[in-house]
Protein backbone atom coordinates (compact mmCIF):
# COMPACT_ATOMS: atom_id res chain seq x y z
CA UNK A 1 0.00 0.00 0.00
CA UNK A 2 3.01 2.37 1.07
CA UNK A 3 4.20 2.08 -2.59
CA UNK A 4 0.76 2.62 -4.32
CA UNK A 5 1.09 6.36 -2.42
CA UNK A 6 4.63 6.86 -3.01
CA UNK A 7 4.20 6.23 -7.07
CA UNK A 8 1.00 8.95 -6.30
CA UNK A 9 3.65 10.97 -4.89
CA UNK A 10 5.84 10.62 -7.96
CA UNK A 11 2.72 11.83 -10.31
CA UNK A 12 2.87 14.84 -7.93
CA UNK A 13 6.44 15.98 -9.12
CA UNK A 14 5.33 16.02 -12.88
CA UNK A 15 2.36 18.56 -11.96
CA UNK A 16 3.86 20.81 -9.59
CA UNK A 17 2.99 24.29 -10.44
CA UNK A 18 1.97 26.54 -7.82
CA UNK A 19 0.73 30.40 -8.11
CA UNK A 20 1.77 30.64 -4.13
CA UNK A 21 4.94 32.97 -4.75
CA UNK A 22 7.16 33.43 -7.51
CA UNK A 23 10.10 31.65 -5.62
CA UNK A 24 7.27 28.58 -5.00
CA UNK A 25 6.39 28.46 -8.97
CA UNK A 26 10.02 28.54 -10.24
CA UNK A 27 10.80 25.65 -7.69
CA UNK A 28 8.33 23.48 -9.26
CA UNK A 29 8.25 24.54 -12.57
CA UNK A 30 11.96 23.88 -12.94
CA UNK A 31 11.30 20.64 -11.36
CA UNK A 32 8.90 19.63 -13.43
CA UNK A 33 10.48 20.34 -17.08
CA UNK A 34 13.74 18.57 -15.39
CA UNK A 35 12.07 15.08 -14.47
CA UNK A 36 9.11 15.04 -17.75
CA UNK A 37 12.25 16.33 -20.44
CA UNK A 38 15.88 14.94 -19.07
CA UNK A 39 17.24 12.13 -17.72
CA UNK A 40 18.56 13.88 -14.26
CA UNK A 41 18.40 11.49 -11.85
CA UNK A 42 16.92 12.07 -8.51
CA UNK A 43 17.74 15.40 -7.64
CA UNK A 44 14.91 17.66 -8.62
CA UNK A 45 12.87 15.15 -6.78
CA UNK A 46 14.50 15.13 -4.22
CA UNK A 47 15.19 18.84 -3.97
CA UNK A 48 10.89 19.61 -4.59
CA UNK A 49 9.93 17.72 -1.29
CA UNK A 50 10.95 18.26 1.93
CA UNK A 51 11.07 14.35 2.75
CA UNK A 52 12.53 14.87 6.42
CA UNK A 53 9.05 16.73 7.35
CA UNK A 54 6.75 14.04 5.58
CA UNK A 55 8.75 11.22 7.21
CA UNK A 56 8.47 13.18 10.55
CA UNK A 57 4.71 13.42 10.00
CA UNK A 58 4.57 10.09 8.87
CA UNK A 59 5.96 8.94 12.17
CA UNK A 60 3.35 10.98 14.12
CA UNK A 61 3.55 10.61 17.42
CA UNK A 62 5.93 7.77 17.65
CA UNK A 63 8.35 10.17 16.78
CA UNK A 64 8.36 11.16 19.97
CA UNK A 65 9.38 7.86 21.63
CA UNK A 66 12.37 7.46 18.79
CA UNK A 67 15.34 7.71 19.26
CA UNK A 68 17.52 10.38 16.94
CA UNK A 69 19.01 7.88 15.36
CA UNK A 70 15.52 5.62 14.78
CA UNK A 71 14.67 8.53 13.37
CA UNK A 72 17.42 9.29 10.65
CA UNK A 73 17.02 5.40 9.92
CA UNK A 74 13.49 6.06 9.35
CA UNK A 75 13.83 8.85 6.96
CA UNK A 76 16.84 7.78 5.38
CA UNK A 77 14.60 4.32 5.06
CA UNK A 78 11.60 6.85 3.20
CA UNK A 79 13.26 8.39 1.31
CA UNK A 80 14.68 5.26 -0.56
CA UNK A 81 11.64 4.37 -0.80
CA UNK A 82 10.75 7.35 -2.61
CA UNK A 83 13.74 7.34 -4.82
CA UNK A 84 13.18 3.94 -5.66
CA UNK A 85 9.28 4.46 -6.46
CA UNK A 86 9.88 7.16 -8.60
CA UNK A 87 12.80 5.92 -10.31
CA UNK A 88 10.48 2.54 -11.35
CA UNK A 89 7.75 5.11 -12.52
CA UNK A 90 9.66 7.83 -14.37
CA UNK A 91 9.37 6.63 -17.39
CA UNK A 92 5.77 6.57 -17.61
CA UNK A 93 5.54 10.28 -16.39
CA UNK A 94 8.10 11.78 -18.84
CA UNK A 95 5.22 12.84 -21.97
CA UNK A 96 2.58 13.63 -18.92
CA UNK A 97 0.94 17.72 -19.54
CA UNK A 98 -0.13 19.75 -16.41
CA UNK A 99 -2.79 22.62 -16.57
CA UNK A 100 -3.28 24.44 -13.29
CA UNK A 101 -6.33 24.99 -12.25
CA UNK A 102 -5.82 27.49 -8.86
CA UNK A 103 -5.04 27.70 -5.66
CA UNK A 104 -6.17 28.30 -2.17
CA UNK A 105 -3.58 30.38 -0.07
CA UNK A 106 -3.80 28.87 3.30
CA UNK A 107 -1.86 31.46 4.70
CA UNK A 108 1.37 33.63 3.44
CA UNK A 109 3.99 30.39 3.79
CA UNK A 110 1.02 27.14 2.93
CA UNK A 111 -0.77 26.78 -0.08
CA UNK A 112 -2.98 24.16 -2.37
CA UNK A 113 -2.45 24.09 -5.58
CA UNK A 114 -5.02 22.41 -8.13
CA UNK A 115 -3.56 20.82 -11.42
CA UNK A 116 -4.91 18.67 -13.59
CA UNK A 117 -2.62 16.12 -14.87
CA UNK A 118 -3.03 14.33 -18.38
CA UNK A 119 -1.30 11.35 -19.81
CA UNK A 120 -1.12 10.23 -22.97
CA UNK A 121 -4.19 8.06 -23.70
CA UNK A 122 -5.52 8.22 -20.25
CA UNK A 123 -8.22 10.43 -18.55
CA UNK A 124 -7.18 13.53 -16.97
CA UNK A 125 -6.33 12.95 -12.95
CA UNK A 126 -6.94 16.25 -10.57
CA UNK A 127 -4.20 16.32 -8.47
CA UNK A 128 -3.80 18.66 -5.21
CA UNK A 129 -0.29 20.03 -3.55
CA UNK A 130 0.27 21.24 -0.20
CA UNK A 131 3.35 23.69 -0.74
CA UNK A 132 4.79 25.14 2.43
CA UNK A 133 7.52 27.54 2.50
CA UNK A 134 10.05 27.06 5.45
CA UNK A 135 13.07 28.89 6.02
CA UNK A 136 12.93 30.51 2.31
CA UNK A 137 12.35 27.52 0.36
CA UNK A 138 8.94 26.28 -0.92
CA UNK A 139 8.64 22.56 -0.70
CA UNK A 140 6.17 19.58 -1.21
CA UNK A 141 4.78 18.46 1.54
CA UNK A 142 1.52 16.12 0.73
CA UNK A 143 -0.63 15.37 -2.17
CA UNK A 144 -3.56 14.63 -2.57
CA UNK A 145 -4.91 12.01 -5.74
CA UNK A 146 -7.99 10.29 -6.04
CA UNK A 147 -9.55 12.20 -2.61
CA UNK A 148 -6.67 10.39 -0.51
CA UNK A 149 -3.71 13.02 0.74
CA UNK A 150 -0.82 10.67 0.74
CA UNK A 151 1.22 11.99 3.77
CA UNK A 152 -1.78 11.51 5.50
CA UNK A 153 -2.90 7.61 4.24
CA UNK A 154 1.30 6.73 4.49
CA UNK A 155 0.59 8.29 8.38
CA UNK A 156 -2.17 5.90 9.10
CA UNK A 157 -0.26 2.90 7.98
CA UNK A 158 3.16 4.07 9.56
CA UNK A 159 0.65 3.83 13.04
CA UNK A 160 -1.18 0.54 12.06
CA UNK A 161 2.39 -1.24 12.20
CA UNK A 162 4.04 0.63 15.12
CA UNK A 163 0.75 0.47 17.27
CA UNK A 164 1.25 -3.28 17.57
CA UNK A 165 2.76 -4.70 20.57
CA UNK A 166 6.53 -4.62 20.58
CA UNK A 167 6.53 -3.08 17.05
CA UNK A 168 9.87 -1.30 16.36
CA UNK A 169 11.03 1.31 14.17
CA UNK A 170 12.52 -1.41 12.60
CA UNK A 171 8.93 -2.82 11.45
CA UNK A 172 7.82 0.27 9.74
CA UNK A 173 11.56 0.36 7.94
CA UNK A 174 10.82 -3.25 6.80
CA UNK A 175 7.32 -1.98 5.55
CA UNK A 176 9.14 0.56 3.43
CA UNK A 177 11.38 -1.94 1.88
CA UNK A 178 9.00 -4.27 0.81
Amino acid sequence: MLRTLIVSTSFAIMALSAQASPEAEALIAGTASQISTTQTGVSPLTEAIDVQAIARFTLGKHSRRLSEDEQVRFTTAFEKFLIGTFEDQKNRMKNATVEVIGSVDRSDRDSVVETRVTQKGEDPMTVRWRVIERNGAWRVVDVEVLGLWLAIEQRAQIAAILDKPRATIDDAIAALDS
